[in-house]
């Protein structure tokens, strides 16, 4: 343990001192003295053990290497070359597509390697791997009483947002400016039932916003159901388009060269044809606030004005580089829902709360609110991946150079928690759900291509990239780690059992974990005060199981949701490329 925390000392250490170097000398390859001193660790390693006694050449040699590497890595990083800067740009140019599988293979291998830690340290570090897991103990408490309390200044940030008039404050704060603007909502649909459409359309027409100013745009799919197609057109034209200024529907073609059939590539050709009708209306694209929602997100009525009115609420050249979002609650069917659904939904649904108001990093997800001049100069949605929220933000984020954010404005949508016609297909589609989601480790390659050739602040762009990189790889391993890590242990290696470390580890580490569980409270505390009311037709034993159901947290964090990431990552890494799969929606209590 001793010789990897003098490692990672000497990286960091000599990470920042090559950035002072590096602002204080401009032009000096600190990468060779880096190489250097890599070179002297590995001497020192293998030949100093005469000199110095009691492993201190080991423990030097490690504090060698490490500020070597951290010397290397930066000048990597921040100049974009190790050495020799013409030869290695032309040798990446020349095995491009080598790189990027490399890349594709990186998150995979890094979570493998993870997963399997305990396995191969053990054999000659158990000691090591020990210290390792009481660390991910800790880091999981922290993280856990952090999102605890986020997700409490969350849900009061929610409340006020829903207790105030947007519509009222937009005219008092932007009388000469609010006006002006058009709201354009677009619901991409592939499979969604008109009684699962009918509420996020009714939800609409019943926003605060004036009905003259809102457009619904809904693009359907080519390959979906004809008779499906045509009753949703029928719906739009008996109960919403005399209630809105305008319903525009397309057909997003399938099998359109360059694009992956999903969301991404449908939002981008609605919005292709969307702008040539409102330029013949003689709406300016300036004026048009676009928001994307999922076809069973049903909007809070002051949703459209409070988007708006944080829009507005920026500076100008602020404005159009940011995009907006609410708060996303599982509630349409979520007593109809099978309890680990429930607590998959909620789980998603908290820890998106508390990303909002704790992180400078949240990413966006499902729905977001943006200008339409923004996003024609972004350039939509990258149409050949299949998770087009995680990508849609570091397009923009290179795009914009850096100069890119999400910011929440707090207003509720109601989605759907997932439910299918039987039980074995809500469990299927929940694993490829979540599989999809863990999939945006698809734009790995993207990232670090652009990270290379975009002139981004090296502390905002490095920083936002291992956020990333540490965000998949924990989907992944960390739960299974720090469960079944120091269970591994005394069966690789016999002879740690015999260790003081190896009776307290397992002790120590409950109690770790559960004080994490104190994380819980405000969760439960929050999801009391936020969920519909429990059915009164509910037997006293389903009730009372509706309050026990947290006991499957655990359960729940190994399997359904740390499996489809694993999945996810293994089959990028072997070259296995998923398809865009919606999620099936069905509410039990509705008649499809």
């Amino acid at each position: 343990m001793r010789f990897l925390l003098f490692f990672f000392l000497g990286f960091l250490s000599f990470f920042y001192i090559s950035e002072i170097i590096h602002r204080l000398i401009s032009g000096i390859r600190y990468s060779i003295l880096g190489l250097m001193l890599v070179i002297l660790g590995f001497v020192v390693g293998l030949f100093g053990g005469s000199l110095l006694e009691g492993g201190l050449n080991v423990l030097l040699s490690s504090l060698l290497i490490g500020s070597g590497l951290g010397m290397i890595i930066h000048h990597l990083l921040s100049q974009k070359f190790v050495f020799f800067e013409g030869p290695e740009k032309e040798f990446v140019l020349k095995h491009e597509t080598a790189f990027e599988r490399l890349l594709e293979i990186l998150p995979g291998s890094l979570t493998w390697l993870a997963l399997t830690s305990p396995i191969w340290l053990s054999f000659t570090l158990p000691y090591a791997v020990a210290y390792l897991i009481l660390i991910a103990d800790v880091y999981w408490l922290l993280v856990a009483l952090r999102i605890g309390g986020f997700i409490l200044i969350g849900y009061k940030k929610m409340e006020w947002a829903k207790k105030q008039d947007w519509f009222k404050r937009l005219q008092k704060d932007f009388p000469n400016d609010w006006n002006k603007y058009y709201h354009l909502i677009l619901v991409p649909t592939y499979k969604e039932a008109p009684y699962i459409l009918g509420p996020t359309f009714d939800a609409i027409t019943k926003s605060d916003y004036p009905k003259d100013k809102i457009f619904l745009a809904v693009g359907f799919e080519e390959r979906d159901n004809p008779e499906k197609i045509e009753q949703t057109k029928e719906y739009l034209k008996k109960n919403i388009e005399r209630k809105i200024a305008k319903v525009f529907t397309t057909i997003h073609p399938f099998g359109l060269a360059g694009e992956v059939p999903g969301q991404g590539s449908n939002k981008n050709w609605m919005i292709k044809h969307i702008v040539e009708d409102l330029k013949k209306m003689d709406v300016k694209i300036e004026d048009v606030f676009v928001t994307t929602l999922d076809a069973d997100f049903v909007m809070h009525p002051q949703f459209l004005s409070g988007a708006l009115h944080k829009y507005l609420s920026l500076p100008q050249n602020q404005r159009d580089q940011r995009t907006f979002t609410g708060v996303f609650l599982y509630h349409n069917n979520y007593w109809q829902t099978p309890t680990p659904m429930r607590l998959m939904a909620v789980g998603t649904s908290f820890w998106q709360l508390a990303e909002m108001v704790g992180s400078d990093k949240y990413m966006n997800y499902s729905s977001m609110s943006i200008s339409l001049k923004a996003l024609l100069d972004i350039g939509g949605w990258i149409p050949d991946k299949v998770n087009d929220d995680n990508g849609f933000y570091w397009k923009a984020y290179f795009h914009f150079n850096g100069d890119y954010k999400v910011i929440p404005h707090f207003l509720p949508i109601s989605a759907d928690a997932v439910q299918d016609t039987t039980l074995l297909k809500t469990f299927q589609n929940q694993y490829l759900q979540i599989r999809r989601w863990a999939y945006g480790v698809e734009h790995i390659p993207f990232i670090i291509r652009q990270y290379f050739t975009k002139e981004i602040d090296f502390w905002d762009k490095t920083d936002k990239v291992l956020f990333k990189i540490w965000g998949d790889l924990k989907w992944g391993f960390l739960a299974i780690f720090v469960t079944f890590g120091s269970i591994l242990i005394p069966i690789v290696n016999p002879n740690f059992k015999e260790s003081v470390l190896s009776v307290n580890l397992p002790i120590v580490s409950s109690w770790i974990l559960t004080a994490a569980f104190l994380g819980l409270f405000a969760t439960i505390y929050i999801h009391e005060k936020l969920v519909p009311k429990r059915p009164k037709n509910w037997s006293i034993f389903r009730k009372i199981w509706s309050f026990l159901q947290w006991i499957l947290v655990p359960i729940i964090l190994i399997t359904i949701s740390s499996l489809p990431a694993i999945d996810a990552q293994t089959s990028l890494m072997f070259g296995k490329k998923l398809e865009f799969r919606v999620t099936n929606k069905a509410r039990l209590l509705e008649k499809a």
